[in-house]
């Protein structure tokens, strides 16, 4: 075999060696697969090939991003901005209204994000009945529309359990990543 020859097969090799534990690193990295509803971006997020979450996402004018995320724990809502400095760590108290309701929470800080836990049924039933989320903080009140919120929480709720059930169905299979 010519010097080069085996030169040229040594460098692919060592190319190889060095590629393929980027390609299989990647490959653990979240995926995800998203379609719109409204104004609304719902998202199925996956590791591997293990399910992760769903969420459903929207920009407000003043480049505040709201996102509803549901996974096995739960609900939680997140707004994050670049504009905002915060202490991370810190828990900043909050006014959540929803129409007529309205309740009293803390909300938990990284340095450009807020996030809090939807464990309260009412909050959740009336995110899909309400027109706006206002969340009063001591500086702003943050007006989120829920224009078809009701559709894309129902899509939410349905994209957990598809992307749930997909692994349990055949597991020779690969499951489909839907939002």
């Amino acid at each position: 075999m010519p010097a080069k020859t085996s030169q040229l097969i040594s460098l692919l090799a060592v190319m190889a060696i060095l590629f393929l534990p980027a390609v299989a690193h990647a490959q653990q990295v979240a995926e995800s697969k998203s379609e719109n509803i409204g104004p609304w971006e719902i998202e199925a997020t996956f590791k591997g090939d293990k399910f992760d979450r769903c969420s459903i996402s929207r920009t407000l004018q003043d480049e505040v991003e709201v996102t509803f995320v549901r996974n096995g724990d739960g609900l939680t809502l997140s707004l994050e901005s670049p504009n905002w400095k915060l202490d991370r760590g810190k828990n900043y108290p909050v006014k959540m209204t929803l129409g007529a309701q309205s309740w009293d929470t803390e909300v938990a800080a990284e340095s450009n994000s807020v996030s809090v836990a939807v464990v309260d049924k009412k909050f959740d039933n009336g995110l899909r009945a309400a027109s706006a989320l206002n969340i009063v903080a001591a500086g702003a009140t943050i007006r989120v529309p829920l224009d078809k919120s009701t559709v894309a929480l129902d899509r939410l709720e349905q994209c957990v359990a598809k992307n749930n059930k997909a692994v349990e169905t055949n597991p020779f299979v690969e499951p489909p990543r839907q939002p």
